[in-house]
């Protein structure tokens, strides 16, 4: 008895690890999301880019990611790509517009630039529950305060 006990207990503290599917439906459990970010924020303050993320769900035209921050991103540019964030823990600036600097194509991802900078471009300060949304082709960049870190959900849609 106490084998079975033991293992439902562990099936349901595993279930909301991840996400749960209703047939066309999906849902990403704010607890699951809680605690794998704690393993992402670990992730990316020991990564060289400061970053680390994981594609969620794939559904062919959007796409849902799970990313955390431990320093300021790359400049970056979607040709095709909307993007939403959903600031789940920390505060960062998004410097959007104005033009990418120096840009260059990102390896294995069509439609994709980086770059080594933005010149001008608009500061939007952004905080816990904030809910985000950049239209493709607009340079961004994510700045975070140097010792800081930032966890939030990304939903990708094609246009």
């Amino acid at each position: 008895m106490k084998i079975v006990t033991t293992a439902v207990a562990a099936l349901l503290v595993a279930i909301p690890v991840s996400a749960q599917e209703f047939g066309p439906a999906t849902v990403d459990p704010a607890g699951a999301l809680a605690s794998r970010g704690k393993e992402f924020l670990a992730k990316a303050r020991i990564a060289e880019t400061g970053v680390y993320s994981e594609t969620l769900k794939d559904y062919g035209n959007h796409k849902t990611m799970l990313a955390a921050r431990a320093k300021t991103g790359t400049p970056e540019y979607h040709e095709e790509w909307s993007d939403f964030f959903v600031v789940l823990d920390g505060e960062f600036t998004m410097l959007v517009g104005g033009k990418l600097k120096d840009q260059r194509l990102i390896d294995g991802k069509p439609g994709e630039l980086s770059g080594s900078g933005i010149e001008g471009g608009t500061k939007i300060a952004l905080k816990n529950g904030d809910v985000f949304h950049l239209q493709p082709k607009t340079p961004h960049q994510a700045v975070l305060t140097p010792g800081k870190t930032l966890l939030y959900y990304v939903i990708k849609v094609k246009e």
